[in-house]
């Protein structure tokens, strides 16, 4: 792995997948059990192993949006993500960036895209589900980052 030796005059404002702000939060640890590995900022589901693994995010069993890990940083684009049987951190409570791919406004309801896990705003339509007690908290443009608060370890996925 080469060292960085530029760096942009202007960073980015987060990363998706990014803890935001010092608010109380509960992190768990799960092994990733999918072989293409999880993103990072994308809701998952409990695994074959409901007590050691996780998977992209299925229509029940949401567990909690994945965090950011500083060791991947630096690695190639396809690294930069948790890899099948590394453990994964996966935020159940508080806040977190992560992609909104239709944009967003502070109060949009959350959904996931079954299978993916990947999170946008809006009322869950076929094959998405809702997260009862997960908002957006700022304001994004289609495909731009915004932060996420996941209100209580309880959040429940409701189609």
């Amino acid at each position: 792995m080469a060292a960085q030796t530029t760096y942009s005059i202007r960073q980015g404002k987060a990363y998706a997948g990014l803890i935001y702000a010092q608010a109380p939060h509960d992190i768990v640890s799960r092994a990733v059990e999918t072989a293409a590995g999880i993103g990072f900022g994308v809701a998952v589901t409990r695994g074959t192993d409901p007590d050691k693994q996780v998977v992209p995010a299925a229509s029940a069993d949401f567990l909690g949006i994945t965090i950011r890990s500083l060791e991947k940083e630096g690695g190639d684009a396809g690294a930069i993500r948790w890899n099948v049987k590394e453990t994964a951190g996966i935020m159940r409570v508080g806040y977190i960036w992560a992609v909104c791919p239709t944009g967003c406004v502070p109060g949009n309801a959350v959904k996931y895209t079954d299978g993916t896990g990947v999170l946008d705003s809006g009322a869950a339509g076929a094959s998405e589900t809702q997260l009862n007690g997960a908002t957006w908290e700022t304001t994004a443009a289609a495909g731009e980052l915004a932060v996420i608060r996941i209100q209580t370890s309880a959040v429940t996925a409701g189609s």
